[in-house]
């Protein structure tokens, strides 16, 4: 079973890229989970997101203490959550920031500058859908071709557009991470 956690801010959209992941995946054949963990309900409050994916019935329930990836999507969450929690020298640490963080973790820790790429591409700091291009490219969990095709399900009540535009924006990241 692989196990991702996903750490944002409200508003930022870790629940829409931990559902983007789980159709993703459910595209390739997987069996998946996808849940957030509801808490301080508010914008910019720290929140939490994790997706569940295996070959076989997914029967553990409950938060993910033990992840393989963890992805942050906003680094100033560095200071205040230890999003390295549970990662072992196995893990990979994805990080929405425009340089490498110093972090003390037996995990790989890999940075992605996803707000410029958001700022470039879709014009505005979007940056939930583009961290998954990071995801593809440096994991074997989902495949860029059923990312494309979740982040167009997923934002189809979005004009053609923004579906292109973040379409770009994860192939931008894909190509430089």
């Amino acid at each position: 079973m692989y196990k991702i956690r996903i750490h944002g801010r409200g508003g930022q959209g870790a629940k829409k890229a931990a559902k983007i992941i789980g159709q993703a995946a459910f595209d390739m054949g997987k069996q998946v989970q996808d849940f957030a963990l509801y808490g301080a309900e508010r914008r910019g409050a720290p929140v939490m997101s994790f997706v569940r994916i295996d070959d076989n019935p997914i029967l553990e329930r409950g938060y993910i203490d033990d992840p393989d990836v963890v992805i942050v999507l906003d680094k100033a969450l560095l200071e205040i959550v230890n999003v390295s929690a549970g990662l072992d020298e196995n893990g990979l640490l994805i990080i929405n920031s425009e340089h490498e963080p110093v972090l003390d973790t037996p995990a790989v820790v890999k940075h992605i500058d996803a707000t410029t790429i958001a700022l470039e591409i879709i014009g505005k700091p979007i940056f939930n859908t583009i961290m998954l291009g990071a995801l593809a490219k440096f994991t074997n969990i989902i495949s860029k071709d059923a990312l494309d095709r979740a982040v167009e399900e997923e934002l189809s009540k979005y004009p053609d557009k923004i579906i292109k535009a973040n379409k770009d924006a994860v192939k931008k990241c894909y190509e430089v991470a």
